[in-house]
């Protein structure tokens, strides 16, 4: 059955535990963390919040972080994120992790060299400067280089329409071994960026892109990639959009706990510039 998650950092001031606390108590089952919001001086605030809730964990990325594991110079940065994972993967409920290619900067070898030494499964996502064909044969030699460490692989529709145009986007699923498929991300986009929008605010059909995804059998990991844009409201009817499809009963409890929980949050949050 899919496990439907939300991508949770920092935001408007609200710490990740606050936030993941606020995604428990509107119903959403599982978060994926990042740098941005858990490290070595707050993982035990992010443990308590996490309590039960299963979770992934996307490794820094160059957009985000400024730096990713192919990083020569980021030797100190790096090895922090490392033992953040090595030391709590299981307090934290972590069921895989998940990088990105060689971008801009630094070279496979010392990526290949840091992801050795994460003790938990992998997934390499296709990124928006890699074609198709490139990220196949990253693909392949990431398979080679880490073994049964690299879990399969992870398809971000918004990265395959930047790169591929709106007739081509999907094929990556065609291209790549399905069955090795351990996660997608979703959100919405404009036309020239990686937005991170909640569904609607861009361009992307999103509703076309669950019914494939469903019609195609896929049963694992769906993680929102989506800030809080236009709103946290737009968020959680984001992922209520995907547990409609996957899950009905996710998608009830979620728009019970949403009716309710709104009058009472709204005034707080828009006196806070949250909303």
């Amino acid at each position: 059955m899919v496990l439907i998650g939300q991508t949770v950092q920092p935001y408007e001031g609200l710490s990740c535990d606050k936030l993941i606390q606020f995604a428990k108590l509107i119903g959403i089952e599982s978060c994926e963390i990042n740098p941005q919001g858990v490290n070595l001086k707050n993982v035990n605030e992010i443990i308590e919040a996490v309590g039960k809730m299963k979770t992934t964990f996307h490794l820094p990325v160059e957009g985000i972080e400024g730096y990713d594991f192919a990083y020569p110079e980021k030797e100190k940065e790096i090895n922090e994120v490392i033992e953040v994972i090595n030391q709590n993967a299981n307090d934290l409920n972590i069921i895989l992790t998940v990088f990105h290619p060689v971008e801009s900067h630094g070279n496979l070898e010392t990526l290949v060299n840091n992801l050795k030494q994460l003790k938990i499964p992998l997934v390499v996502e296709n990124v928006v400067m890699l074609s198709d064909d490139e990220f196949i044969d990253y693909y392949s030699r990431f398979k080679d280089a880490l073994g049964t460490q690299l879990k399969g692989w992870l398809f971000d529709v918004a990265h395959s329409y930047l790169k591929n145009g709106p007739n081509d986007y999907m094929k990556l699923l065609d291209k790549m071994p399905f069955d090795e498929l351990e996660e997608i991300h979703l959100s919405d986009c404009s036309k020239n960026e990686d937005s991170h929008y909640s569904f609607g605010a861009g361009v992307l059909p999103t509703e076309k892109i669950l019914k494939e995804i469903k019609d195609r059998g896929f049963d694992k990991i769906i993680v929102n990639e989506i800030e809080a844009y236009p709103s946290i409201w737009s968020t959680i009817d984001s992922y209520k959009t995907v547990a409609r499809y996957f899950k009905k009963s996710l998608f009830l409890k979620v728009s019970l706990r949403k009716f309710i929980i709104k009058p009472i949050l709204q005034g707080k949050l828009k006196k806070a510039n949250i909303i």
